[in-house]
């Protein structure tokens, strides 16, 4: 008889499992009416999981009216079953004040909870939370113990951020080294602020050796991505011949995608080469433009150059 209860309790495992995996499924494909009863058949016999989702789709509008406070209830069920991005999400809602009012003390305990059961995203939060200093006292230490268990998970950003707390030596001791083996890890994940601080360090040489091709391949991978500053930096290599041949016109043009994305400075350069006609034609009306966006940002070298421009003219 024994035997034979618990191959049922087996197989209800089984079917249970496979109905949170379609549920999962259909959630992931938007098909929130079949995820919806998925979810509720394994909710009402108590599944962390499928109540977790439920809060999610709640929350969100999916197939039912949206409600914050409704949600908060099946996030608070999921959580006290000890399911981590439960906790996680009642920590963004008293965060937020959704469905209930903002409590940042009460915030900090959920993502707590949620961070010592491993969430990465929990620990992150409580590391910019930390870090930040906008809502809570600024805490440097506890930021960089947070950032360090989230970082060891893989998480990008907590390795950029603890390696920038490592270098300055911000609420812990500085170590260089250890600095730079986190960037080097976000930056092989793709984290563009830590290939461009990278970068940077290698075009530097005070830190590290330097190295321009190095430099200027880990710029390019941030610029490629959109980042606007290795953007500008590229441009920079390109128009100085660091690391490689001199480029003017593939200068320019990096120039003008980080002068399109509003840097300054980048708006400056463009609006400079276009006055001259170095790495792109000559045109004073798109020159005076570029240089007068610069100016509206108040950038006092534009608002000189701005002037030359217009005396030169005979404005």
């Amino acid at each position: 008889m024994k035997w034979f209860l618990a191959l049922g309790c087996y197989w209800f495992s089984l079917s249970a499992f496979a109905t949170l995996n379609d549920g999962i499924e259909a959630y992931d494909k938007q098909n929130y009416s079949q995820a919806l009863a998925e979810f509720k058949t394994l909710a009402a016999v108590g599944n962390a999981e499928a109540r977790f989702y439920l809060g999610i789709m709640q929350k969100n509008g999916y197939a039912m009216p949206a409600d914050a406070g409704r949600a908060l209830g099946w996030f608070k069920k999921s959580a006290s079953q000890g399911y981590a991005p439960a906790s996680r999400e009642m920590g963004k809602m008293y965060l937020a004040g959704e469905g209930v009012d903002a409590d940042i003390e009460e915030a900090i305990e959920w993502f707590e909870t949620a961070a010592e059961q491993g969430d990465e995203i929990a620990q992150m939060e409580l590391g910019q939370l930390y870090s930040s200093g906008a809502k809570i006292e600024k805490d440097s230490a506890r930021a960089a113990q947070w950032f360090e268990k989230a970082a060891a998970q893989g998480n990008a950003q907590a390795q950029y951020q603890l390696a920038n707390l490592l270098y300055q030596g911000d609420g812990v001791a500085k170590n260089i080294d250890q600095a730079l083996k986190w960037y080097q890890q976000a930056a092989a994940a793709g984290q563009t602020d830590a290939q461009y601080t990278l970068a940077y360090l290698y075009m530097d040489g005070q830190v590290i050796a330097q190295d321009y091709p190095r430099a200027f391949s880990l710029f390019e991978q941030a610029a490629q991505a959109g980042n606007r500053n290795a953007q500008y930096m590229l441009g920079y290599m390109l128009d100085q011949g660091m690391g490689v041949a001199k480029n003017q016109k593939a200068a320019f043009d990096w120039y003008l995608k980080a002068a399109q994305q509003g840097y300054d400075e980048a708006q400056l350069i463009v609006g400079y080469m276009y006055f001259t006609g170095k790495g792109a034609t000559k045109n004073q009306a798109l020159a005076e433009d570029w240089v007068g966006k610069a100016v509206a940002q108040g950038n006092a070298k534009a608002k000189k150059l701005l002037d030359e421009m217009h005396r030169a003219a005979g404005q």
